[in-house]
């Protein structure tokens, strides 16, 4: 290795190890007002007596010194991440053994209380610490990493976190309160926080292979999968213990017909359509657990067709899940029960090729949220494997082995024509990067202008959807006209008169002249909207809600009926508040392979006050964005997730896109972070998949009845 290679693997690990400290420090210091209202509010809420005295002991001890506490951390970690050479650490033992003292039985349970937030927190954690540990393991052979540097690890985290609480807090009962609080953020925070490292490290080439390896498998060790595969199967078998009882009387010859005959039953149900007339999903294992042919069988098989009903009970019921998602996951009941009754191993294996595909399909909704576009390449692929599964299965899990195989291959496939597709984009954003800073200042002169043109229209009550749309997407419109040709021009006075027509055609019409005359503007003003929703790149699903409302809303209106219209939009006040909208500038430009770019940035040099400005610990979870997260950006009500696929340099500008979409947003670091203050972009959370959700959900509420 060159001097050269080692000097930069040494700037790596300083840039990593700067990074760890400086993230863990400002998250402490943002825990304190957060701490002393949990504290607070548990104080109240408490059942037990002993633990509201507790809660509300550490309320006042935290208003007292927590103050004293975050730069106390930031000087224990700085002196703690120093390794010791190799002869400095037997004085250090002799030093510790000379302090030790026998616990007492409240410091016995403070220590009891950190080993149990360590624990969850590397369990939390697990996913990106393992890989970490073996790209550090990289640099250390290289020489890189600093001889017994241990402050990546979690252990050293907490224990670090742990002496400072235990100088600034000596009772061990607020300690203890204490240590359990904190423990809940570490368990969020402290996984993305080594995710930031871990990208740090793939930029630079540490093992980049291992990036796809770890996010898409389960986060679990061998031991810990083989403990949960033994925990399944021990649950299995006392619920069929339970219906053993039920089925003693009968000869074996009886059941084992009786099990034929139902697995025979199923052939009829496995092509069954799964949306009732109704439109709600049928769960047609109920069906089939409900019906003559499942009155005899084996007791590991009512197990399965219990726990399989269930399963897709909670599926069906899950708001979290969209509907199109539910049509495909529905589509596989019959093949998920034969599977389950055949081989109960189905149940506890979490590799089992059927639970893997299953899980295929929970990581490409991420792409969806809640709305599914049934054209979308992934959709028709799933679709198209899940029909072949649907018609073919028959006892073999090959039919899920082949799917699996050829889903990986597509995907593989649309990475390649996705990363393409973002390189140009990226480049597009990276070329436009001095002339957007250019055009800030003129951005936000039309801005302002917008903002005023719209105040006369919202002087009267109107419906909040009205509202909504009002200061986003048309303001949005409004701003791009004057910034390309004046307030005075055409196209912005073209502008306003259809968003002075869309308010007009929400009021009540008494008089038929007034009815004839919306039912004949109608048309205009629809076609208006889409032609102006077209120009800033907002999609046909996008706006499909509120151009749903929109009619239900004129229908009221020529009704000349005020009830129907407040139902029409459910979140319509008695008197709208009008509220300011977010200060952001926003330019549109297109790039060379045809998709839309909005830019999307605050306006420099301006006092925006402390509701329009970015606060601490919102820039601190933008700085821990890497590529490949998923945020939901809301607008107008209307929610459009993105993906994010590159950051610049000095992580000032962010570009998200999304395969489905022929719109992609850049937007700096403090406009974004804005944005999530004010809950107009979500972060996605990565939960479990839909069917390990369902699966653990049906048997722990099985498991609870015997």
């Amino acid at each position: 290795m060159t001097e050269t290679n080692l000097t930069a693997l040494r700037e790596l690990v300083q840039k990593c190890r700067d990074l760890s400290e400086h993230e863990l420090c400002d998250l402490i210091e943002e825990l304190g007002p957060t701490l002393i209202g949990e504290a607070r509010e548990l104080g109240s809420t408490s059942r037990l007596k002993i633990k509201r005295d507790a809660y509300l002991h550490l309320y006042g001890g935290l208003q007292d010194h927590w103050s004293k506490l975050p730069p106390l951390f930031r000087d224990t970690l700085t002196q703690r991440v120093v390794p010791l050479t190799p002869g400095e650490r037997p004085q250090q033992e002799m030093q510790e053994l000379a302090h030790l003292e026998i616990l007492s039985d409240a410091e016995l349970a403070v220590q009891v209380a950190v080993r149990d937030v360590v624990d969850r927190v590397k369990t939390a954690c697990i996913e990106e610490t393992s890989a970490l540990e073996r790209r550090l393991s990289q640099l250390v052979l290289r020489n890189a990493l600093p001889h017994g540097y241990s402050a990546f690890r979690v252990s050293s985290v907490c224990e670090c976190l742990e002496a400072v609480c235990a100088e600034t807090f000596p009772e061990p009962d607020q300690r203890l309160v204490l240590m359990q609080l904190i423990g809940k953020h570490l368990v969020t925070e402290l996984p993305q926080l080594y995710r930031t490292i871990n990208e740090t490290l793939i930029d630079a080439d540490i093992l980049p292979q291992l990036k796809r390896k770890y996010r898409e498998s389960a986060p679990v060790s061998t031991e810990v999968a083989a403990a949960e595969t033994t925990k399944m199967m021990g649950t299995l078998e006392r619920l069929e213990k339970a219906r053993t009882p039920a089925s003693g009387m009968r000869t074996i010859a009886a059941v084992e017909a009786g099990s034929r005959k139902f697995l025979e039953s199923l052939q009829t149900l496995q092509t069954a359509p799964v949306v009732g007339s109704t439109g709600t999903h049928t769960n047609v294992v109920r069906q089939a657990r409900d019906s003559d042919a499942a009155s005899v069988m084996r007791p590991q098989e009512a197990v399965a067709l219990d726990i399989v009903s269930a399963l897709f009970d909670l599926i069906f019921n899950d708001d979290q899940v969209s509907e199109g998602i539910k049509l495909l996951v529905g589509r596989l009941q019959v093949p998920v029960l034969k599977l389950a009754m055949l081989n109960q191993q189905f149940f506890a294996n979490q590799s089992h090729p059927a639970r893997r595909f299953l899980d295929s399909i929970s990581g490409i909704a991420i792409r969806w949220g809640k709305f599914v576009n049934a054209n979308d390449p992934f959709y028709r692929k799933l679709s198209e494997l899940v029909e072949r599964i649907q018609n073919t299965y028959d006892g073999d899990i090959g039919v899920f082995e082949a799917a699996i195989v050829e889903l990986d291959e597509f995907i593989a496939q649309r990475d390649l024509i996705e990363a393409e597709s973002n390189r140009v984009l990226a480049e597009a954003v990276r070329a436009r990067e001095e002339e957007i800073r250019i055009q800030r200042e003129g951005q936000l002169l039309a801005q302002r202008a917008a903002d005023e043109a719209l105040i006369p229209l919202l002087a009267n009550p109107i419906p909040k959807a009205i509202e909504q749309f009002l200061l986003s997407y048309w303001r949005d419109l409004l701003q791009a006209r004057i910034f390309a040709s004046g307030s005075k021009s055409v196209p912005f006075v073209e502008t306003m008169q259809i968003a002075t027509h869309l308010v007009a055609s929400v009021a009540p019409k008494k008089e038929a002249a007034d009815q004839k005359h919306q039912v004949a503007n109608l048309p205009a003003l629809l076609k208006g909207l889409n032609q102006g929703l077209d120009e800033i790149g907002i999609s046909a699903d996008e706006r499909r809600e509120f151009m749903d409302t929109l009619i239900e809303l004129c229908l009221a209106a020529l009704r000349a009926d005020t009830q129907s219209v407040i139902m029409a939009d459910p979140k319509t006040d008695s008197r709208p508040t009008v509220v300011r909208p977010v200060p952001t500038l926003q330019v549109s430009h297109e790039t060379e392979n045809g998709v839309r770019v909005q830019d999307i940035s605050l306006p420099s040099g301006q006092d925006l006050g402390g509701e329009n400005s970015p606060d601490r610990a919102n820039l601190r979870r933008v700085r821990q964005l890497v590529r490949g997260d998923w945020v939901d950006f809301i607008t107008g009500g209307q929610t459009r997730r993105e993906h994010l696929t590159w950051i610049n340099p000095s992580r000032s500008l962010l570009l998200f896109s999304n395969h489905a979409a022929e719109c992609a947003i850049s937007i700096s670091s403090e406009a974004l972070a804005l944005r999530m203050k004010n809950q107009t972009v979500v972060l996605v959370k990565r939960d479990a998949p839909i069917f390990e959700r369902a699966l653990h959900g049906a048997v722990e509420s099985m498991d609870k009845q015997v």
